[in-house]
């Protein structure tokens, strides 16, 4: 078997790849118009006119019935309060202009490395890991600065506490994905790596030298 056999590869491995950068890609600037227009609150339980009312003051002498619809009354907005509190907290962060930036870094870097797997281009390693490494970034620092206002807020909804671990993990697991591009893009490189790139022996160079010696 030549060298010629063994670099024969399908070039839907790193076309399917290519396919998955697309896809990411495309979120990508679906992300940045989401958030421009939307804003960090999105589209959430809250839009469209369902945020809840003040209820005032307990009725004292109320009916049972309207005591127990206080009661779930204030529970509600005390929830969305805290709702209000993690998406100011959020705002002043300035996390949606970090995820802007680095959404916006994916594309750039992003279209040229669907090209570059696409026609399995000798540069395509070099793309793939910048291509990571700006996903490794982005995520985990957009992670970081959100991690303890979600946190917090989910400690301040009953039940939330239990699962508010989640969001502290989140800056260790969110680089996981960076990381999947790095290692495939490295693997896919050395798949397509043809037999040109692999340097001559200098065997024959040295048999030379003894043949010029002994004439």
């Amino acid at each position: 078997m030549d060298l010629d056999s063994i670099n024969e590869h399908s070039p839907w491995w790193a076309r399917g790849f290519a396919i998955i950068l697309g896809a990411i890609v495309l979120l990508s600037i679906a992300n940045l118009f989401y958030l421009e227009v939307f804003g960090i609150n999105g589209i959430n339980h809250y839009s469209f006119g369902n945020e809840p009312d003040n209820p005032g003051e307990y009725p004292v002498n109320g009916t049972d019935e309207e005591q127990r619809q206080y009661n779930y009354s204030i529970q509600e907005w005390d929830d969305y309060q805290s709702y209000l509190t993690m998406m100011n907290d959020l705002e002043d962060s300035h996390v949606t202009e970090v995820t802007q930036i680095f959404a916006g870094l994916a594309v750039i870097i992003g279209v040229p490395a669907i090209v570059m797997f696409w026609i399995q281009h000798e540069k395509m390693m070099q793309i793939g890991i910048a291509f990571g490494v700006t996903k490794v970034v982005g995520d985990v620092w957009t992670s970081y600065i959100a991690s303890d206002i979600v946190a917090s807020y989910m400690d301040s909804v009953p039940g939330g506490g239990d699962y508010s671990w989640i969001a502290k993990t989140s800056v260790f697991t969110s680089s996981m994905c960076g990381i999947f591009f790095i290692g495939l893009a490295v693997v896919l490189a050395n798949m397509y790596q043809s037999k040109n790139q692999i340097p001559e022996s200098g065997f024959h160079l040295n048999v030379n030298l003894i043949q010029n010696a002994e004439d």
